[in-house]
């Protein structure tokens, strides 16, 4: 049973080299971007991808009896059900692990200066919806 171990090990190990984690990016960078984003619409997904159809040999321009071209009107429909399923059905999941979330809060009362620090102690998942 030796050699069964060392082949799923050798396939783990293939695994783990070809799909390196995406570095971590901090919350701040995260946050500076997102307002920069124009947000996801069908028209400009369906005019990226038209615009790329004559890369691979599919003309987009209109038909020679001057009706609408298809190709690009099956893209449009396409890019918008896309975006409505996006829209509609999309599920944000978040998982936090173990002191991963620290807490940090200043105060003051009648007494004086307040501060306390913690962390959350057990996993936490959270779920949204994409807007």
């Amino acid at each position: 049973m030796g050699w069964i171990s060392r082949i799923a090990d050798s396939v783990k190990t293939a695994f783990k080299t070809a799909r390196q984690p995406f570095p971590k990016i901090p919350p701040e960078l995260l946050l500076c971007n997102s307002a920069q984003k124009p947000g996801l619409s069908a028209a400009l997904l369906a005019s990226a991808i038209i615009a790329r159809l004559p890369e691979i040999g599919i003309d987009t321009g209109k038909n020679e009896d001057g009706s609408p071209n298809k190709v690009c009107q099956f893209v449009a429909l396409i890019s918008e059900e896309f975006v409505k399923h996006i829209r509609d059905n999309a599920k944000v999941e978040v998982g936090l692990s173990s002191f991963g979330l620290t807490i940090k809060t200043d105060g003051a009362n009648a007494a004086g200066p307040v501060s306390s620090q913690g962390s959350n102690i057990q996993p936490i998942t959270m779920e949204g919806e994409v807007f």
